[in-house]
């Protein structure tokens, strides 16, 4: 990832540990997605609940959705981070 924005020179990694709250959103993503597939798959099939395709459903979700995610959770994280502190960030 570069260190400054082309356009308006917004640096995007302001300090160490910057980067834990993108984490947090590919985790949260990734967590909403899990207990929404779970959830569905549990309410469509009750009673016959079919325990070992929803697991392995369930494992796919875990670790293909915060590969994909991990791209955009830098800016996901950017913009969030920008909105809560719009004032203190210095274009150079």
């Amino acid at each position: 990832m570069v260190k400054w924005c082309p356009r308006c020179g917004l640096r995007f990694e302001r300090e160490e540990g910057h980067w834990v709250g993108a984490m947090i959103v590919n985790f949260a993503v990734t967590m909403l997605a899990f207990v929404t597939v779970l959830a569905a798959g549990f309410l469509l099939t009750w009673p016959e609940v079919p325990w070992t395709g929803l697991t392995v459903v369930a494992v796919v979700i875990v670790v293909a959705v915060p590969i994909v995610l991990y791209p955009w959770s830098k800016t996901i994280w950017v913009a969030i981070d920008l909105l809560m502190h719009r004032s203190e960030h210095p274009v150079e």
